[in-house]
């Protein structure tokens, strides 16, 4: 098998994927505060209940989005495995990448795995590195099976900040 071919569409999905990412991830903490009967919020970078909610369910809409984000890098990685799906990488791609920033940002303020690890009493770092370094570690091994070189690697990971940045940025200027 020949390396992973990329060129502008390809590069174009990495930035969408970027959004539908978040789109997925913020739409699990929706899904899961609605359907524990609370009334929710939906944004680009943010989502779960409005009010206040009991700390069983605080858990469990946090843990909701993470969940999602991991389902879609697993489906993601058997449809590379399967398939040879340069688009199925993108969105594994996108799935490592958000939560290693999400993770990089609980310098600032704790992310969903920060919250739940020191809920579990694990200390604040524990999970958020554990699903980091596995995400990953799936990535490795769709990036193996693609074959993806370096070049492929560094203008992905770029388009993937340029597409954060631009979720974060949107979702803040919504929120004005």
């Amino acid at each position: 098998m020949q390396r992973m071919r990329t060129g502008a569409s390809f590069y174009g999905l990495v930035f969408i994927a970027g959004f539908i990412t978040f789109a997925l991830h913020e739409g699990g903490h929706w899904l899961a505060a609605v359907l524990l009967g609370h009334e929710a919020y939906f944004g680009l970078n943010s989502a779960g209940a409005r009010g206040a909610v009991s700390a069983a369910d605080h858990a469990i809409i946090s843990a909701a989005g993470p969940a999602v984000t991991a389902v879609q890098a697993l489906a993601a990685l058997w449809l590379v495995q399967a398939r040879a799906s340069a688009a199925a990488w993108v969105f594994l791609f996108q799935a490592a990448f958000m939560r290693l920033m999400a993770t990089v940002m609980t310098l600032f303020l704790a992310n969903d795995e920060a919250r739940i690890s020191e809920w579990l009493g694990w200390g604040l770092w524990t999970l958020p590195v554990i699903v980091t370094v596995a995400l990953f570690g799936l990535l490795a091994i769709g990036s193996v099976k693609l074959k993806v070189g370096w070049k492929a690697l560094a203008l992905t990971w770029l388009v993937a900040s340029v597409s954060v940045s631009a979720v974060i940025g949107l979702d803040m200027l919504i929120k004005g």
